[in-house]
């Protein structure tokens, strides 16, 4: 089992891709603790999969402290920290967003990742080590259409994952980023879009693999960059998204 005697906590971990990643946490051996507001699916996701599950906003400092708190007390330390959760926010711009929705996508996507590794980086250190992954996204990358707020926070967590990489290296803690393209997860907006015949054609044209991704591919990066496989990786953002971002045009020139 690739992680044996490890301990994650996995924010947003109930459903779509937080879900993908701890089922095959739990299935590499590892003690996993998922930390989500959604209380319904986390406790069916946390029996499922024989784990702790703990209600916690991440937007919320005592929250974030509770489940840390939670996962020490269960498992008595932590290894591995999974940051999953965000908030979409709809669709908007920077002029008709209003300024509490535009802090309410910033407060989980970016502060909720800022305020748990700020309070789980100390126990990384205690343990002599571990592995944090932040989930960020190809529209932090490359920006998209009426996501200003979604965007902007994704793209910060970029920057955030190379200073505590910088910052932390020298306790053996290694900082990454996962980057996914379009994943056919549990999301209300993707199951939404795939009922749009024109969209599914954008999408999978736009990837040179001509389809959508699945929550396993996310899960099995997270996987690699979780254990000692991945051990002189930091600092990095891997894109997972079928050669999205690879900046190919979706037609042959020589046909039109």
């Amino acid at each position: 089992m690739r992680l044996k005697n490890k301990v994650a906590l996995i924010t947003g971990g109930s459903t779509g891709i937080g879900k993908a990643i701890t089922e095959i946490f739990v299935k590499e051996g590892a003690k996993v603790t998922i930390a989500d507001i959604n209380k319904v699916q986390g406790r069916k996701t946390a029996r499922e999969n024989k784990c702790l599950f703990v209600f916690c906003d991440i937007s919320n400092e005592n929250h974030v402290e509770i489940a840390l708190n939670s996962t020490i007390n269960s498992y008595g330390k932590i290894n591995i920290l999974v940051n999953c959760a965000a908030n979409l926010g709809g669709p908007s711009n920077v002029v008709n967003i209003s300024t509490e929705k535009w802090r309410d996508v910033l407060s989980v996507t970016l502060d909720g990742v800022f305020y748990c590794s700020k309070y789980i980086l100390p126990e990384l250190i205690k343990t002599g080590g571990g592995s944090i992954i932040n989930i960020s996204s190809v529209e932090g990358m490359l920006g998209a259409l009426e996501h200003s707020a979604y965007v902007t926070a994704k793209s910060g967590l970029f920057g955030l994952t190379k200073s505590m990489a910088i910052d932390f290296g020298k306790f053996n803690i290694r900082v990454n980023s996962i980057s996914p393209g379009i994943i056919d997860s549990e999301r209300t907006d993707i199951n939404k879009f795939k009922k749009n015949k024109n969209i599914m054609k954008f999408w999978k044209d736009m990837t040179v693999l001509d389809r959508l991704g699945k929550p396993i591919e996310i899960a099995n990066t997270a996987l690699f960059l979780a254990t000692d496989e991945s051990s002189y990786i930091t600092g990095q953002n891997i894109a997972v998204d079928g050669g999205w971002t690879i900046g190919h045009l979706p037609i042959n020139l020589d046909e039109t």
